[in-house]
C-alpha cells in the first residue's frame, strides 16, 4: 500500500509505472524503451477490530492482514498522465521527490564522491531527525478529525 500521501477527505494518490523495458534500456529492435506513468488517486474503505489512529499505513496493512479487518472498497477517484496535472501541492512535490531520488539512485556511480558521502549520512542520520514524508502529517489530522 506505500507510497501513500495526500488528504484522506479527497482520496490518496499511487504512483503506477508502466515499463516496457527496464529503465532505457534498448529493446531487442534497438530503439529505446518508452516508460509510462500514471497517478490514481484512490479511496480505501475498510474496518477494523483495533484503533488505527495511532498507526502507520504499513502497520494497519500488516493487521489486516492478520485478520484484524477487512477491505470493503478500494476506488479509482481519479487518473492522470502527467504529474503537473495534479492539483494537490503536497501530493505533486511528494512525487517529484520520489522521482528525484529514483534518478539519484539510477545514476549514483556518476556522482562526486563527497556528495555520496553526504547522501549516505543524511540516509544513516536519527531517525528523529528525519522529516515526514509528504502528506502524511495531512492524512493523520484529517484521520483524528474524522474519528
Amino acid at each position: 500500500m506505500e507510497p501513500m500521501g495526500g488528504d484522506l477527505r479527497s482520496g490518496l494518490w499511487l504512483l503506477k509505472n508502466f515499463d516496457f523495458a527496464p529503465n532505457g534500456q534498448k529493446l531487442g529492435n534497438g530503439r529505446a524503451s518508452s516508460r509510462a506513468v500514471k497517478y490514481f488517486k484512490i479511496q480505501v474503505r475498510g474496518s477494523t477490530d483495533f484503533d488505527p489512529l495511532d498507526k502507520k499505513l504499513p502497520e494497519i496493512a500488516d493487521a489486516i492482514e492478520r485478520g484484524g479487518g477487512f477491505l470493503t472498497a478500494i476506488e479509482v477517484l481519479d487518473t492522470r498522465d502527467d504529474l503537473s496535472a495534479i492539483s494537490d501541492s503536497v501530493v505533486r512535490e511528494g512525487f517529484q521527490n520520489i522521482l528525484a531520488a529514483r534518478r539519484v539512485l539510477r545514476s549514483i556511480a556518476e556522482l562526486p564522491t563527497s556528495l555520496v558521502e553526504d547522501l549516505r549520512a543524511a540516509v544513516n542520520a536519527p531517525a528523529e531527525t528525519a522529516t515526514k514524508r509528504a502528506g502524511s502529517q495531512n492524512s493523520e489530522l484529517v484521520a483524528k478529525r474524522a474519528g
